[in-house]
């Protein structure tokens, strides 16, 4: 069967850009019941709850409001072309750097023209309008809608799109599965050296437990997508052919992104913008340390003036109470299950992140077919 590529202009119902930021939809401290969806906010993957909150007159809300199957793109800016789509109607309106799509059910899934917008063609296609514009590119509507896409039946986008959407779902239940297993162990942490600090604990600092290590200039990385993982402020940024830290390592931001602090299972290597953390306890998983690095607050240290930074010295300088040897053992012993699960998750995530990368070029291109009947 031939395959029909046309413009998603042929296919969107309606495409505007959102409120103005200043005079129709403010950012406001308190809470009004409404938020306002920004730039941030789809390139950071925000929660709802973490949006701002703004007053609107009543018919911009009306106008203006997110609702289910709404697209919603980047216009401008670092961050144009990212998207998402809204799964629930939301008290909420979107900001004029952004563009909402509705598309016409009649002919086209949302979530088909959405898993579209994922796809390397659609970032090719991005780069190719936006590039070399201007220092701040701006994403003209029209320029958007002219982006073609394979046009199969309705009933084959929808199965294409549940086949994508089915690996999507399963990837989210492991990360909130993740999340709820580390918020365990966390809690467990402050119980155990929070709220029941002993008087006789030896009182110290974070230097104590711990060394601040600088990250690397990064040289000879992989573009393959395999060897180890480059790690930079807020995670893994590339891969690299050698490693410096042997797993499991510890690593937070030292400029820029400041109190984000990772733990890693496998072998990898700190980019300069980073700290990588390393034992002075020589603890059984590093388990204590990483929860006891979380809890100190570095996202409150900046050092720096223009760029956000965090001091070595300072770092280490942070007073720390020091438990008993045995009870971070117990500590350690305990938490081994659980991290070992959380392990197995980020396995089974990047097992199936790749299956969902290799089918979804194949099935928006119709490289590969799906039985729909």
């Amino acid at each position: 069967m031939s395959r029909d590529f046309v413009p998603i202009g042929e296919v969107v119902k309606s495409a505007n850009t959102g409120l103005d930021a200043i005079k129709r939809a403010p950012i406001v401290d308190r809470d009004t019941g409404i938020k306002c969806l920004r730039i941030q906010d789809v390139s950071q993957r925000k929660k709802y709850d973490n949006w701002g909150n703004t007053e609107v007159e009543k018919r911009n809300f009306e106008k203006f409001q997110l609702k289910t199957n709404d697209i919603i793109v980047a216009r401008t800016g670092a961050s144009i072309g990212v998207n998402l789509i809204i799964k629930e109607n939301l008290n909420s309106v979107l900001n004029n750097g952004l563009i909402r799509i509705r598309v016409d059910y009649e002919k086209c899934h949302p979530d088909y023209l959405y898993y579209n917008f994922r796809s390397s063609t659609y970032n090719d296609f991005i780069e190719s309008i936006s590039g070399g514009t201007s220092t701040q590119p701006n994403m003209q509507i029209n320029a958007l809608l002219s982006y073609k896409i394979n046009l199969p039946p309705l009933e084959e986008q929808k199965a294409i799109a549940a086949v994508l959407s089915s690996l999507d779902d399963k990837i989210d239940l492991l990360h909130r599965q993740n999340k709820t297993l580390e918020a365990m162990a966390e809690t467990l942490f402050r119980q155990w050296f929070v709220e029941e600090t002993q008087e006789d604990w030896k009182a110290g600092t974070l230097g104590d437990v711990v060394n601040f290590n600088y990250g690397k200039t990064l040289k000879d990385q992989e573009r393959s997508g395999s060897g180890y993982p480059v790690v930079g402020s807020s995670g893994v940024v590339g891969f690299h052919k050698n490693f410096l830290v042997e797993a499991p390592g510890i690593v937070t931001g030292r400029k820029g992104i400041l109190g984000v602090v990772n733990y890693f299972f496998d072998n990898f290597f700190p980019i300069d913008t980073t700290f990588y953390i390393t034992s002075k306890i020589q603890s059984d998983g590093m388990f204590y340390e990483y929860f006891l690095v979380k809890s100190v607050g570095l996202g409150d240290m900046n050092s720096d003036s223009a760029v956000p930074g965090l001091n070595r010295n300072a770092a280490h300088a942070i007073p720390v109470t020091i438990p008993p040897s045995e009870l971070v053992r117990s500590f350690n012993n305990f938490c081994k299950p659980t991290f070992a699960k959380i392990n197995t998750n980020i396995r089974q995530i990047q097992t199936l992140e790749k299956l969902r990368d290799t089918l979804l070029p194949k099935l928006m291109s119709g490289e590969i077919r799906i039985n729909y009947a």
